[in-house]
């Protein structure tokens, strides 16, 4: 079994485009504009983590911290190395930075089929099912608070 690393990376790096790539083909596929909805308001100034193996980037996730509220977005696993926890270990650690930084809540738009993986951190439902404004895939907002 790989031993999945993970890095915190800047957006110039080339560990950066390898993620931005993953997330291209896993949420934008086909579509004209996956650049420009990638450099969305967030990304220059999100933390970007990469997980690792050996030197191919698997997985991916972005934080953003606006006032005591933790914002993780663009969590994306190559597919060939789903379902290997991967995810677990990015979530894992962006909810421990979020914590080290003091925030209060951690928010995510998750997809539909990704509910139920949140909810196995504790992440609660907040609101109604809606399309997302970049693909029309529907989204669940989901709160994990802080103690």
């Amino acid at each position: 079994m790989s031993i999945f690393k993970l890095k915190y990376v800047n957006t110039t790096g080339l560990l950066y485009k390898e993620a931005v790539k993953i997330r291209e083909a896993l949420f934008f596929k086909n579509m004209m504009n996956s650049s420009d909805l990638i450099q969305d308001s967030f990304e220059s100034k999100g933390i970007h983590l990469v997980c690792l193996d050996q030197d191919e980037v698997i997985g991916t996730g972005r934080l953003n911290i606006e006032n005591s509220t933790s914002i993780i977005s663009q969590m994306a696993i190559k597919r060939s190395h789903q379902k290997q926890g991967v995810g677990a270990k990015i979530l894992n650690e962006l909810v421990k930075y979020s914590k080290e930084k003091e925030v209060i809540n951690i928010k995510v738009s998750a997809r539909e089929t990704a509910v139920a993986f949140y909810n196995k951190f504790n992440f609660v439902a907040n609101g109604d099912k809606y399309p997302s404004q970049k693909t029309g895939i529907i989204h669940q907002q989901m709160v994990l608070k802080i103690n």
